[in-house]
């Protein structure tokens, strides 16, 4: 329902008076209980009614004065008993005529605030049904986001990895080379093995020299200055010089100070200490 539906069919007219049908009144409600429009043309509707209800009660008072002038007068020609039996039927009158419009009226404000109930639910109802669907579409629009966030990091990761991958398997000239000797006493001084990382990714290589007895394998792990672990190494044997050599990314390495623990694994798969390397990587 529309405006133009409602001028042409004089519907807030209709409605004061109560002449529409049960549903043209529901499908009338629904409209002005969203529209402003309609409710200030039907505020101004119902204030007429009321003026010509206030001016219609005023002649139907002086039509009610003009009828008992009269009856006084018909009652002053009776004679004293049938005076007395036409006031007997006046008073039963009075008694219970305003009973039966008192019931009459109080049956249509029921039912007036019955309509109002149920067009306020149906509102109700239609708003929770909004704020459903909108919060619906807010929750996918926010996985949507949060879904193509990690589609551009994870196509962003594949592409430096692609880009470090060919890099690498490009041939390479002064590749940083570090030679380190495990570290004597409880350390905890300034590490005497400097790194100076590439300017591009490319390869860092350690070579660990290994003083203790040897061992069939060894493991190895790398851990940052605060103990993180970033890389690990397992099955590793010993080169002709009694050295491990390892080759990283450069990649892997921030400046700051570094951990290469070695572990050898004896005939009986037991760990034995085979010496700790402290380095420090620069720029």
């Amino acid at each position: 329902m529309n405006h133009t539906d409602v001028e042409e069919q004089n519907l807030v007219d209709r409605y004061v008076m109560g002449k529409l049908s049960a549903a043209e009144t529901e499908r009338f409600e629904d409209h002005y209980l969203s529209c402003p429009e309609c409710l200030d043309r039907l505020d101004l509707a119902e204030s007429m009614q009321r003026g010509f209800k206030r001016a219609a009660g005023q002649d139907a008072a002086r039509l009610a004065t003009s009828r008992q002038l009269a009856l006084v007068a018909w009652l002053s020609r009776l004679g004293r008993s049938r005076q007395v039996a036409a006031l007997v039927m006046a008073l039963l009158v009075v008694a219970i005529l305003p009973a039966g419009l008192a019931l009459r009226q109080i049956g249509e404000r029921d039912r007036e605030l019955e309509r109002t109930r149920s067009a306020l639910r149906q509102e109700r109802q239609r708003a929770a049904a909004g704020s459903q669907s909108a919060a619906a579409v807010e929750k996918l629009r926010s996985e949507l986001q949060a879904s193509q966030r990690d589609l551009a990091r994870e196509r962003e990761a594949r592409s430096r990895t692609g880009a470090e991958l060919a890099q690498a398997r490009q041939p390479q000239g002064n590749v940083p080379i570090l030679f380190l000797n495990t570290e004597r006493g409880g350390g905890g001084g300034e590490p005497t093995g400097l790194l100076h990382l590439p300017a591009a990714p490319g390869w860092v290589v350690f070579s660990l020299a290994i003083e203790s007895a040897h061992q069939p394998r060894y493991s190895v792990i790398l851990r940052d200055a605060h103990g993180v672990e970033i890389w690990r190494g397992d099955g590793l044997r010993l080169d002709d010089h009694e050295s491990l050599s390892l080759s990283l990314p450069s990649t892997l390495l921030a400046p700051g100070d570094y951990t290469l623990t070695v572990e050898g694994l004896a005939p009986g798969g037991k760990p034995l200490a085979a010496g700790r390397f402290v380095f420090r990587a620069l720029r």
